[in-house]
């Protein structure tokens, strides 16, 4: 076999793995020619930027400042966007160019066989085809110059500088880039947000174990919700104006799903390749909003805490634009023109996820060719598709929707997805007009726009205004005129798979690929929004107490632990009469305080009060603790792997029996939580199952060696793209845990993936979780990763820095 092909299989090997979720150790001789300074592939590790380009769409200049982060002006906006992705190709090529194959379905292309199941699943989904009918709504409108120039300019960027490790190693070159492919990212996060199966794993579970066993593993909520909204909703200040009516008196009308699910559930087999291709349900983020008032100064203070998988280079990009008539700095999706993130002249602004349930399943009769759909039989819409397999055979797949949507076949099953990130979507035009806001009312015409996903939007302006909004289309189920029965978890709509045959739960204007009309969904001025809060926080906690809207909003929100620890902070420093400033809210970013903990530790000691020598250690270690997941903690180290125990010990075998894998483990929180008297506990109670999980940690930690939390929360596990494991990071201790504030999940691993806080009447701090550039030899490949790892923030200028890099000149290409 030729070095070529070897080190193709190999890599492909690894990076199809990791993209699958199987990560590998890469072992044996034949990964000599990968070590660093060897071959001559290592020649990519540096851009080689160019210092002139010749641009089509005019002049404009590229500084790099010390931080490795483009500062770009431009007097036209295309000409500013073309640089902007041509710096992107330059710094992000590989990672941008990774994902638009995963998403695609053509990663096979590349890296051969091990991507092949992954190919199919997203040619399935058609994330592509959602792209393409974006691109194609978007031509004609306010962004459609820009896109096509950012891509232009992308492509122009492969071309200009020396093609990245990745590419070398796996021996290709990039297409040019497209709109489509822009928006291919937008959907990418997208679903990476809201795309979840576990209506379908919950269902399941209701049918393997006793429902009502099943539902306290899946409970919808938990006792102590603490929800983003905290005063009573339909107080009149909540309100946006009087024509914006927050309620509607007769419901029974709304034009959305008025019918329980009936059609029924999948099998395990289906449930489980699905479960596959998930996002990480654990993925969350923070934010929060302090009035001038409050913060002691003449303007309000955002603060902006994404978690996101951690990976090398990070998730986000960031960049300093000064056009024509805006100028913006913060963070974008690498292969996305507009900043996502960040603060302009005017104003500052942030996301978390809202995680409202924005899909649905259908099921049908079917012969094989058709299906029935009311009073009449349809054809699937069908055709054929070939995988290309590098080195290796290519293969044919049929992909099919319906008019609901995309439809997964999997163990002789068939069923079709609905989502609202498969339509023509307009939130690119609301990131346009949200960076060129100049007053309140243009920032809220702006986020109406925005279509997917759904978000918690937090705002700051320096006019004193704040503003918080859920934003995102988010279809109308409700029973038949009635408020959602949240005692009956079994009766929750959008809980289940609909009848598709029977035209049950269709979401009414909404058709896929297509650029819908929306009715069905929720109205703008009735989505959950508060004006000028004197102080809010969202943590993906329940957005609003269920009994304040008619609208079934989610199944599940996240765990309380993080938007409790949050505002019981906030609060706290209200009462106390000192100013929430910066260096105040610096602290609530950094908090470790772990809410798990705090809801068993007092249980587990008493359970081991009376057992042996090591377990009395163990229970010592823990009860003095105070609950903090910092990195030289020994009580942070045996809880969490006392936590860890707890799972297997207490779900293990009964999922075992039932052929369940830990796919079907809902969260830490929902096991720690279980009543006392639960039947998952056995005959025995929660005691012994307490008490063998603590024994299973202490023996874990004896056996290898461990001593403190950073032993097993470090920056070690954050992986390269290609999970090479001399291209990751470091291993650098870090605090806090997938439940804390200052967040880390070393699970995935997950956390702040672009770690914000902005006075806009005073500084602009922010850090992300390694560095700037892709390229494995820059000085900011992780040049920012020290820093995150010890909970300090970059202080980022407002005006364009750094010597010029790059200048774009005006001409013909």
């Amino acid at each position: 076999m030729s070095e070529q092909r070897t080190r193709r299989a190999v890599l492909g090997g690894i990076v199809g793995a990791g993209v699958l979720g199987a990560y590998v150790s890469p072992i044996g001789d034949v990964l000599e020619q990968f070590a660093p300074f060897s071959g001559g592939v290592w020649g990519a590790a540096n851009p080689d930027r160019p210092e002139r380009v010749e641009s089509p769409y005019g002049e404009a200049t590229v500084r790099y400042d010390d931080d490795g982060v483009p500062h770009i002006e431009a007097d036209d906006e295309q000409a500013l966007y073309y640089a902007a992705g041509h710096v992107q190709a330059i710094d992000r090529g590989f990672q941008m160019d990774l994902q638009r194959r995963l998403y695609s379905g053509r990663l096979a292309e590349v890296v051969g066989e091990a991507a092949v199941e992954s190919d199919r699943f997203y040619r399935t989904l058609r994330f592509r085809e959602a792209a393409e009918a974006t691109a194609d709504h978007l031509e004609d409108s306010v962004v459609g110059p820009i896109l096509e120039a950012f891509s232009e300019g992308v492509t122009d960027g492969y071309d200009d500088a020396r093609l990245s490790i990745g590419f070398q190693l796996l021996d290709y070159e990039p297409e040019p880039w497209r709109p489509a492919d822009s928006m291919l990212v937008e959907k990418i996060i997208a679903w990476q947000l809201t795309g979840s199966f576990r209506t379908l794993r919950r269902q399941l579970l209701r049918e393997e174990f006793d429902a009502e066993l099943a539902d306290q593993l899946y409970r919808p909520r938990m006792d102590h919700d603490s929800p983003i909204i905290r005063q009573r909703y339909r107080d009149e200040q909540y309100r946006l104006d009087e024509a914006d009516r927050l309620y509607s008196d007769d419901t029974s009308d709304s034009g959305g799903t008025d019918t329980a699910a009936t059609g029924g559930t999948v099998d395990a087999e289906t449930v489980s390749y699905l479960t596959r291709f998930e996002p990480q349900e654990t993925l969350g983020s923070n934010s929060w909003v302090v009035s001038s008032d409050l913060a002691g100064g003449n303007a309000p203070i955002l603060c902006n805490d994404p978690h996101l998988s951690l990976q090398a280079p990070p998730v986000w990009y960031e960049m300093h634009l000064d056009g024509p008539d805006h100028r913006v700095r913060g963070v974008a999706f690498p292969g996305v023109p507009e900043v996502v993130i960040g603060e302009t002249e005017f104003a500052a602004w942030g996301f978390t996820n809202a995680g409202t349930d924005v899909i649905d399943f259908y099921s049908y009769e079917t012969d094989g060719e058709s299906y029935r759909y009311g009073d009449e039989r349809r054809e699937f819409d069908e055709r054929e598709e070939t995988i290309e397999v590098a080195d290796g055979e290519d293969v044919e797949i049929t992909v099919r929707r319906t008019v609901h949507g995309p439809v997964v076949e999997e163990a002789e099953q068939e069923v079709a997805v609905a989502w609202t990130g498969h339509a023509a979507t307009e939130t690119t035009i609301a990131l346009y007009e949200l960076t060129r806001s100049r007053s309140f009312e243009e920032t809220l015409s702006a986020i109406r726009k925005f279509d997917v996903p759904s978000q918690n939007f937090l705002y700051a302006d320096r006019d004193d205004n704040t503003l918080y909004y859920t934003v995102g289309r988010h279809p109308i189920r409700q029973p038949s005129g009635e408020t959602v029965n949240w005692d009956d978890p079994a009766a929750l709509d959008g809980d289940g798979v609909f009848d598709g045959s029977a035209r049950e739960g269709e979401w009414e204007g909404f058709e896929p690929f297509e650029h819908p009309s929306w009715d069905g969904f929720v109205p703008f001025a009735e989505k959950p929004h508060v004006v000028d809060p004197e102080y809010l926080a969202t943590a993906n906690q329940q957005i609003i107490p269920d009994d304040e809207l008619p609208y079934y909003f989610a199944e599940s929100y996240s765990a309380p632990y993080r938007g409790e620890r949050i505002y019981s902070l906030l609060d706290e420093r209200v009462e106390s009469g000192e100013p929430l400033d910066l260096t105040f809210l610096q602290t609530v970013g950094r908090d470790v305080r772990d809410g798990r903990a705090a809801a068993i530790v007092d249980a587990l000691t008493a359970a081991v009060r009376d057992e042996d020598e090591a377990l009395q250690e163990a229970a010592e270690t823990l009860s003095g603790w105070d609950y903090r997941m910092e990195p030289d903690s020994e009580a942070a180290l045996l809880f969490q792997q006392f936590a860890n125990a707890y799972r297997e010990e207490l779900l293990g075998d009964a999922f075992e029996e039932a052929g369940l894998g830990e796919e079907y483990y809902p969260g830490d929180p929902r096991l720690l939580e279980l009543p006392s008297d639960s039947g998952w506990f056995g005959p025995g109670g929660r005691a012994p199952v307490l008490r063998r999980a603590l024994r299973t940690a202490v023996e874990t930690i004896d056996r290898r060696g461990y001593e403190t939390y950073g032993d097993i929360a470090h920056t070690g596990l954050i992986d390269h793209l290609t999970e090479l494991d001399f291209l990751g990071y470091e291993s650098l201790p870090r605090g806090g845990s997938g439940w804390t504030v200052r967040n880390f999940g070393t699970r995935g691993p997950w956390g702040g993936s672009w770690e914000m806080q902005v006075d806009l009447d005073g500084a602009y701090l922010a850090v992300l979780p390694g560095g700037n550039s892709g390229r494995y030899f820059s000085e900011h490949y992780d040049s920012q990763l020290r820093q995150w790892a010890n909970g300090e923030y970059r202080r980022l200028s407002r005006e364009i820095e750094g010597e010029v890099t790059t200048e774009y000149l005006g001409g013909e290409r």
